[in-house]
């Protein structure tokens, strides 16, 4: 469903790989969390606790159905008990991914005295730490952002360090029978080409893959050119890096042009239900399930993959389910659950604390131990699951559960 060493890596590879790109505004806004909830419960009342959230929402590669997600997951909680019988409110700010538009939400939400800066996919990460570092408000994501980000040991993220999540997906990668695959991606600048070069890159060297990569002009993409690049490369895989649109319009036009081969979408999930029979066989991989793998999931996931389906669709955004939107539901979620085993006064410095040694489930994903992360200075998370999409457009985890990417 994608962190950002390369990111969103393999947001778990798109967006993770994304979390490295730059870019502009900051549109503030009040979530309506508090309102009443998707199912018609009653919200709870109190002292709000004031949850920034920062997602980069416009520009030509966003992700707004995030945002969404988070709202409607804030709804969810609200209406049923909310943080200990306080609701959250959620402090929106959509940037287009710029540094300065990323900055600027950061001051906004310092301004509002938030307790907490929780990101969805935001491009411009990186920007957010200097100023909320020195103001003292934590930072929280299911989804690593950023690659500076992603090494500070102030800031939590819940996925697996970008290094071991690449590990494991070399390991899925080989599995499959590629063994010179090509990865496809957006042109995001010179930082994130110096990421593929410096980490992306040697690390399938050192799994045994002669990766290479070729890169698409956003604005305007031509899969065409890129897929006909890889065959020309007799490359025997194809890895998409880019948003929910461009591995849809990625998959299709190697469908077209006969790639027979195996097909890596990272997180994406939109392109099954768009492509039909043209998405079966693709790979995809993800740190939080989508609800297409629902059959196959956990028992305990599939409970909660229910959850996430009934309040999207009861929020009116069903058509959004299948996106990177997870993220959104499942930030609110997790951090929830941070909170309410917080005792006492909720600041930034007790949030902080109890951000630092979480221990418990993250919504969709794994479990986590923040007081033990894998890496040092890294992110909390240590497992990913793999998966295919079959016919009739459901994803089986191919791995049957999540799987530990720090062990060999």
């Amino acid at each position: 469903m994608r962190t950002t060493t390369i990111t969103r890596g393999s947001r778990i590879a798109a967006v993770a790989i994304a979390g490295l790109l730059v870019l502009a505004g900051c549109g503030d806004k009040e979530s309506p969390s508090a309102a009443s909830g998707a199912d018609g419960g009653k919200a709870v009342t109190g002292t709000p606790i004031l949850v920034g959230f920062i997602n980069t929402g416009e520009g030509g590669l966003s992700f707004p159905e995030v945002a969404v997600a988070a709202d409607t997951a804030g709804k969810y909680v609200n209406t049923h008990g909310g943080v200990n019988g306080r609701p959250i409110k959620l402090v929106t700010c959509s940037t287009t991914g710029a540094p300065e538009s990323a900055g600027k939400c950061a001051n906004d939400l310092i301004d509002q005295k938030v307790a907490v800066a929780m990101l969805g996919v935001e491009l411009g990460a990186d920007a957010l730490l200097k100023p909320l570092k020195e103001a003292g408000i934590p930072i929280f994501g299911v989804s690593t952002s950023g690659a500076t980000l992603a090494t500070d040991p102030s800031v939590i993220f819940t996925s697996p360090p970008a290094s071991l999540t690449w590990n494991g997906f070399w390991k899925v990668m080989k599995g499959a029978g590629a063994r010179k695959p090509i990865l496809i991606g957006v042109d995001a600048g010179p930082m994130y080409k110096k990421t593929l070069d410096t980490t992306v890159v040697p690390s399938a060297k050192a799994a045994g893959l002669d990766l290479s990569y070729t890169l698409y002009n956003p604005a305007a993409p031509d899969f065409a050119a890129a897929v006909t690049a890889a065959k020309g490369k007799g490359a025997d895989a194809i890895y998409f890096a880019g948003a929910e649109g461009d591995c849809t319009n990625g998959i299709k036009t190697a469908r077209q042009l006969g790639w027979n081969k195996p097909i890596f979408a990272g997180s994406c999930t939109q392109f099954i239900k768009t492509l039909g029979s043209q998405a079966e066989g693709v790979h995809t991989q993800q740190y939080l399930l989508p609800a297409n793998s629902r059959d196959t999931a956990p028992e305990a996931k599939q409970r909660q993959i229910d959850l996430y389906v009934e309040q999207m669709t009861a929020a009116g955004a069903k058509d959004r389910i299948d996106s990177f939107a997870i993220y959104g539901f499942a930030d609110v979620m997790t951090l929830t659950d941070v909170l309410k085993g917080i005792s006492g006064r909720i600041s930034p410095a007790t949030v902080k604390s109890a951000l630092t040694t979480y221990k418990g489930d993250v919504f969709l994903g794994a479990p986590v131990d923040c007081s033990a992360r894998p890496l040092p200075k890294d992110s909390c998370g240590s497992s990913i699951a793999s998966l295919m999409v079959l016919p009739g457009g459901q994803q089986k985890v191919i791995t049957g559960d999540f799987i530990n990417v720090t062990r060999d």
